[in-house]
């Protein structure tokens, strides 16, 4: 089976802006056509394995990113449209995601750093904005994995409702979720107001 339309994905193909999500699913359940599956991995390739690892590692975000499209590859009528495309879509990610960290026995994982060149012209401050985002990177790995992952799912714009959806929980346990959040990380930088 060739994955040249996986590596379409990640290779930044163009897709029309008029192009939905559920329209382009759409066409590829009733064509098998993997071009509209490429332009699907387009539109929301990179957002859910970032997602992905911002929950685990590089490894397991890749992996379960790959599960995601080939699942959609091999099981068309496994998205039947009760939701958004993308919402059902990190849905299946974040199933997949929990399965296999309880298989693993691991909800917190250590943060990968690599080395960076400080020679380069300009490289501090893109030393400064990679502590920084480090930082920011260990405090969220320091959330629990729900508060965690409640709050990636906000920062990529989804709606309440969405939230319930893909986690499965009520919206009062993931307003719950999101408030201890935001409150540890402002405990964390020093903030005053932890309650807002």
């Amino acid at each position: 089976m060739a994955l040249s339309f996986y590596l379409a994905g990640w290779m930044g193909r163009d897709t029309r802006q008029s192009d939905s999500a559920e329209q382009l699913f759409s066409n590829y359940r009733s064509s098998r056509n993997t071009e509209y599956l490429a332009k699907l991995m387009v539109l929301h390739g990179n957002e859910l394995y970032h997602f992905l690892l911002r929950q685990s590692d590089r490894m397991l975000a890749e992996d379960i990113s790959q599960q995601c499209w080939l699942k959609l590859l091999e099981q068309p009528d496994s998205y039947r449209g009760l939701s958004q495309f993308k919402t059902w879509l990190f849905s299946v990610a974040r199933n997949s995601l929990i399965d296999e960290l309880r298989k693993l026995k691991r909800w917190q994982v250590q943060m990968e750093t690599e080395p960076c060149d400080q020679s380069a012209p300009g490289m501090e401050q893109q030393l400064i904005n990679t502590q920084q985002q480090l930082m920011l990177s260990q405090q969220l790995s320091l959330l629990p994995f729900y508060q965690r992952e409640a709050l990636m799912l906000q920062l990529e714009g989804f709606s309440m409702a969405d939230i319930c959806y893909i986690t499965q929980q009520p919206e009062e346990t993931i307003k719950s979720r999101l408030r201890y959040a935001r409150g540890f990380l402002q405990r964390m930088a020093g903030g005053q107001n932890v309650d807002a």
